[in-house]
Order: structure tokens, then sequence, then C-alpha cells
């Protein structure tokens, strides 16, 4: 593990004597590189180019704080949990609101320089800086935004002292501007585009465990700054083991057996308007396998699903389901009369390619059916701070309905129909969910609950899309990727 230590102002010998002890004891192979000059953004940027280390501290030359501090702030970095590091004396946010306005919530505390980043991290958002003076601290926090870098702080007891702030909360107004300036202007390198609509307006939303929530400003999609590793490439290998417990690995609670039957129904119901009888129907995701009992009656079902224990125990109902991603399973039949998923495209990384395979297996004025969030609903966006970590456990990237209804048309699709979607929810999840938001309504909800059927038909702020395959090839969407990759940094 290699730290650079980048020392601002004039350094004390002692101070450098006792970061140099430290770092001795914690094992480090470390280079401690003393910044002169009167210019903080100037010797940032030159200090980060000359660099060596993987993390790269940035401190006071006075040392104002424990010495410890430095590898408290390694290890943050280190540890994965976060990618830059803002030392602050602060126990909360308080001041500098019209510069938080102006820029981004999280911000440097002005009275201490102590900053760890990631080598990748310090070389975006302090190489692409502009300003010379102390107002670059600003322009990195605006920066790690831009990038979906994540940003944490690390509180520490500083020693009171005469050094002038970084910025003021007037002075640095003027700042702000021109870093929105410079921004607007191209001024620094763009951000990756989005996934949907390889927008570069992309902006992060808010900060989950272990990721980063990024938005597009243009198409009002929310996404993962990061996707885990996927094997759809890997092909698909029988593994001869003793039978688990069939289980539900998506952990979709919301819903009870009752409730998701009588959904089931409903999806069919939709859906038998749309094709002819005994037609050919796909379904992507098949759960616990309750929509392919029902449409196997009146249908030729076909379902693929991706974890084992799920197409075991839908095999079991007598379900024809193949142990296979969207991306690896071959039809060995005739083309699909329609391809079914509910709730499934959010957790798929890239939408063009998954959409121009569901057009590959459809016959042509063939029916696609999907569920998803509606990021542009109201109660999506009165519910979408509170439950964003909840929202993106399972799922890669939410659309919103015009997002949606583009990449659709730009895959080969003609919209026939958009509404929303109801599901059927049992009054014990009713009264849970609004005991736990509203504990003082609990009463009011019981009362209401008892004059009304369970399950109850909800909505969980869905839309249903039901679009046709259209004749002739869609967009070329790989040519457009391959200006600049998509995916977060």
């Amino acid at each position: 593990m290699s730290v650079s230590v980048l020392v601002l102002g004039n350094a004390a010998a002692s101070a450098i004597a006792s970061m140099r002890d430290y770092l001795q004891s914690t094992g480090f192979d470390f280079e401690i590189v003393a910044l002169a000059g009167d210019e903080t953004g100037a010797m940032l940027r030159r200090g980060v180019s000359e660099a060596r280390g993987e993390t790269i501290v940035v401190v006071d030359g006075d040392l104002p704080y424990a010495v410890s501090a430095i590898g408290d702030a390694v290890a943050m970095v280190r540890s994965g949990v976060t990618d830059i590091v803002f030392g602050t004396t602060r126990r909360i946010d308080s001041g500098y609101t019209i510069i938080r306005r102006l820029l981004v919530s999280i911000l440097p505390d002005p009275l201490v320089r102590l900053k760890a980043f990631s080598s990748v991290a310090a070389r975006l958002a302090i190489g692409e800086t502009k300003i010379a003076g102390g107002e670059v601290d600003l322009e990195i926090a605006f920066l790690a935004n831009k990038y979906g870098f994540r940003v944490e702080r690390l509180h520490v007891e500083a020693t009171p002292r005469d050094a002038a702030p970084s910025y003021t909360s007037i002075g640095s107004i003027v700042a702000a501007f021109g870093i929105r300036l410079t921004n607007r202007r191209m001024g620094y390198r763009a951000a990756r585009r989005c996934p949907v609509c390889f927008s570069n307006d992309i902006w992060t939303w808010a900060q989950i465990p272990g990721n980063v929530v990024r938005a597009c400003m243009r198409c009002k999609c929310r996404y993962l700054n990061q996707f885990t590793e996927s094997d759809d490439a890997e092909p698909v290998r029988r593994v001869l083991r003793a039978h688990p417990p069939a289980t539900e690995p998506r952990g979709d609670d919301t819903m009870t057996r009752g409730a998701r039957d009588k959904t089931s129904t409903r999806r069919l119901a939709t859906l038998r308007k749309q094709l002819p009888p005994r037609a050919r129907v796909l379904e992507i995701g098949v759960r616990e396998g309750l929509f392919g009992m029902a449409a196997s009656r009146e249908f030729e079902y076909v379902g693929i699903d991706h974890a084992q224990p799920v197409v075991r125990a839908a095999r079991a109902r007598g379900l024809d389901v193949y142990c296979a991603t969207l991306a690896n399973f071959v039809n060995t039949g005739p083309a699909f009369d329609a391809v079914v998923l509910f709730h499934v495209i959010e957790n798929m990384p890239d939408p063009h390619d998954a959409l121009a395979r569901m057009k590959d297996l459809l016959k042509p004025g063939g029916t696609l059916m999907l569920t998803t969030f509606d990021t542009e609903g109201l109660l999506y966006l009165i519910t979408e701070r509170k439950r964003m970590a909840q929202n993106f456990r399972n799922h890669l990237i939410l659309y919103s309905r015009s997002a949606l209804i583009e990449l659709l048309e730009r895959s080969g699709f003609e919209i026939d129909a958009i509404g929303p979607d109801f599901e059927y929810r049992e009054h014990r999840f009713v009264r849970h969910w609004v005991s736990s938001r509203w504990p003082r309504l609990a009463w009011l909800a019981n009362l209401v609950l008892r004059v009304l059927p369970d399950p109850l038909l909800a909505s969980s702020g869905s839309i249903r899309v039901i679009a046709k395959r259209r004749a002739g090839a869609p967009f070329d969407m790989r040519a457009i990727r391959s200006v600049e990759a998509t995916h977060a940094r």
C-alpha cells in the first residue's frame, strides 16, 4: 500500500518528522512531498501530477490535528467505503447555505485542508481544476459530484490557529458562479454518459451504502454509479448438487401469495386482449412462477430465470422454464408472440442490448409488456429520498416514463398503451407501511381498512407499457456507445 502525503504551506520540521514516524509505524510505502507556493490550486495540481501513491493525502503544514488523522483518512479510502475524504472540525453541516445551493451539498471545511483521495479520484477531481487560490476546495467538491465519486467526512479535533480560511461564505459566491460557468462552457472533462439516453448532463443524486446514485437531468433516470460484475456472457453449466429449499432471491416481501395470485391474474387479463389463442409467450424473470401457472393454461408458456432455485421450483410446478439470462438464451422454437417482464428491466445493465434481444425473439407485430417504476410519478417523487437505498437494493436503473418511451421507440418498438400498474396488497402490509411512516395515522388506517376488501388494489408508483415490434432496423446504438463508455468510472 503506497501513500503520498502532500503538505501545503510552510511545514515545520517537527511536523514532517511526526508524519514520517507515524507512517513508518503503519508499514505504508509512503512519500512526503512539501508543496511550496502561494496559490493552493496550483500547488495541488502540481503535487498530484507528481505523486506516485495509490492514495493521496493533503494535509496542513502546521498539522493542527492529530497525525493519526492521516491513517484514518487512508483507511477510509483503502477500505472501499469512499473515494474522497474531507476532514472537518464540525459535527454537523452549518453555514455556507448559498454556496451549497449553488454547487453541492458536501463541501470541504475551510478551516482545515485535510483531504484524502484515491489516485483515480485525485487525478480527476484535482487534475481538472482551474482555480489557483483557496477556492479550489469548492471546485474539488463540485468535480467530485460531477464525476460520481463517493465523498465522506472525517471529524478531527483541530487546535485553534491564526490561519485564514480557504474560502468565505460571501467571497466565494463569485467563485461558485465561475465554476458553474466553466462547466456550462465545457471547460471540464465530460462525465460518463447516461446508460439510457447517452447524455452528459449527469450528477450525483444520493449516496447509499457502498455506491452512488446518479441522476440524468435530460431523461430523469436514476442509476447506480457502479454495476456489479455480471456473468451474462458465461455459458450456462449444470452443477449436480443436493436441491436446497426453493427460495426467492429477490426478497420481495411486499406481497403475500394471495395478493400475488390476484396480481398475476390481473396482468394476464391485460395480456389476453393483445394475443390470439394459444399464442407463444416468453416471461423473463419468472419469480415464484405464479404468472406462468396462470398463462400456461391458455398460452404456450416459456420462462427464463438466472436463479437455479427459482427454476427448479418452477419446473416442479410443471412449467417450461430455463436457467439462462436474456443474453445467452437460445430459442429452439418459433418466434414468440409476446415477451413479458415485470420489474426486471431495472436489473439489466444495458437496456439497449436487452431490448434488441427481445426484438429478435418476437414475431413482427409481437407484443412486449413490461412494468417498471416511474421516476416522474407523483408517488415516487414523494418517497424517493426516503426509499433511495431500498429502491437500489436490487435495481441498477430506474426509468422515467418519457425515457422509457424514447428507449422503446429507438429500439424498434411502437407504444401501444402506457398507464399505471396496480398491484394487490394485503391489509397487514398497508398497516405496516402506514405505521412506519406516519405512526399517528395508524389508527385511522385500521378504521379505513376494515371496510375495504383484502387484498386491496393499490398503486406502487409503477407503470405498465405495452409495445409492438416495429418492422425495420432500430437505431444503431452501438455506434453511439463506441464514442464514449456509458457506465460511470
